[in-house]
């Protein structure tokens, strides 16, 4: 975090920058409110589980004031892309700038002990609630609504930032939302047949296996969508929850574990053949064997969540593996953060340690994540008949 603490803040605008080269120099300006809600998050998640230093609350409180006054777009959504002074560029494209913004909201708001935004988050949370379950809703920016297909993306960051909202809104509020999307990643996406997690699927909630993105697979969504899946059953004591969640870590790993090189690949297809070519791979730039840095944040943390949620040796071996692997490919020794990417081999593909798509968020709160889960106390989780409605 120190490489963020001393540099992200915008001084004169407000809000953060979040994009430097390799020298930490700023290298745009623009202002991605995925990130700006990102970084409020983490910021506040520190204040909240670390201590409540005076620095982090500032940096916080900072991103806070620029997505009131600035990206607010009314009816419970927010633009996405901003300049740097805080006018529009790209407005309500994306329900995950939504999702972004209103776990950060209730992060900051735990951690300044303020409901000032409380009328935000409501009004946030109930677009959302609206939005996710509506078939038509068409704002998915990065990804591309199509008729034919559902999209596992919406309910995977849903499963993320309902259960945030919670802690302002209450469990009565968000449960059936939740309960919705943990329902349709764990029982729609995820497949017996073929023992993988669809990152997409037909309407009608069957794979589509004639068309190549009905084929496609990622194995750093399915992995970090089933952190989320696994937290959420062990708040509960669901062990339903928690053990079908483990299953489908086990499938996705063995899908995207490059047994050749180290690491976890980036996308891959059922029939392992050359994977289709998304809107967003084609905007980032990843090619399929490349290896990104946050695919690895949340596999890391799968990873040693379920080795310890399901008592499993084998399990813990992975992480232990892939955690020496990324610490000898993706670290920068200078800095310490994470080069955003790499080609197959682990050699650095890009070097720029803040882009348009990595700021401070998957590897902080990854690393959060894990150094939580190995100081907590080891408990076990109670049997439960209680499980998602089928």
């Amino acid at each position: 975090m120190p490489f963020w603490s001393s540099r992200t803040q915008d001084h004169e605008h407000g809000g953060y920058l979040t994009c430097f080269d390799e020298h930490g120099r700023p290298s745009d300006a623009t202002k991605y409110i995925w990130f700006q809600g990102r970084q409020l998050w983490m910021f506040s998640a520190l204040c909240n589980e670390i201590e409540p230093r005076d620095d982090w609350l500032r940096l916080a409180r900072t991103g806070r004031d620029f997505l009131v006054e600035h990206a607010y777009a009314g009816n419970g959504r927010w633009h996405y892309q901003l300049d740097r002074a805080g006018t529009v560029q790209k407005g309500t494209i994306s329900i995950y700038t939504d999702l972004f913004v209103l776990g950060a909201l209730c992060e900051y708001a735990l951690a300044a002990g303020s409901d000032a935004d409380r009328h935000l988050i409501e009004e946030t949370y109930d677009a959302l609630e609206r939005n996710v379950h509506d078939p038509q809703f068409k704002d998915l920016f990065h990804g591309t609504w199509d008729a034919r297909f559902d999209r596992h993306g919406i309910y995977m960051i849903t499963a993320c930032k309902a259960p945030i909202a919670a802690k302002v809104l209450g469990q009565d509020r968000t449960r059936a939302l939740t309960d919705y999307c943990l329902d349709k990643i764990l029982y729609t996406f995820a497949n017996d047949e073929h023992r993988v997690l669809f990152e997409s699927v037909g309407r009608d909630g069957r794979p589509l296996l004639d068309d190549p993105e009905g084929r496609l697979l990622n194995p750093g969504h399915a992995l970090e969508s089933m952190w989320f899946c696994m937290e959420e059953g062990l708040r509960r004591g669901d062990r339903k929850i928690v053990d079908r969640a483990i299953e489908i870590v086990d499938w996705m790993y063995a899908r995207g574990h490059d047994r050749q090189f180290g690491g976890v690949i980036s996308f891959t297809d059922l029939l392992q053949s050359e994977p289709a070519q998304t809107d967003w791979h084609r905007e980032t730039g990843l090619d399929p064997m490349d290896k990104a840095w946050w695919v690895h944040s949340e596999s890391l943390y799968a990873l040693a969540l379920a080795s310890l949620a399901g008592n499993s040796q084998q399990r813990f071996d992975s992480f232990l593996d892939l955690h020496n692997w990324c610490w000898q490919h993706f670290q920068d020794p200078q800095y310490g953060e994470w080069y955003p990417e790499l080609y197959r081999d682990g050699t650095p593909k890009l070097r720029q340690f803040g882009t348009i798509w990595k700021a401070a968020y998957h590897l902080p709160r990854a690393l959060l994540k894990l150094m939580q889960l190995f100081e907590s106390e080891s408990r076990p989780i109670p049997d439960s008949t209680s499980t998602p409605a089928r």
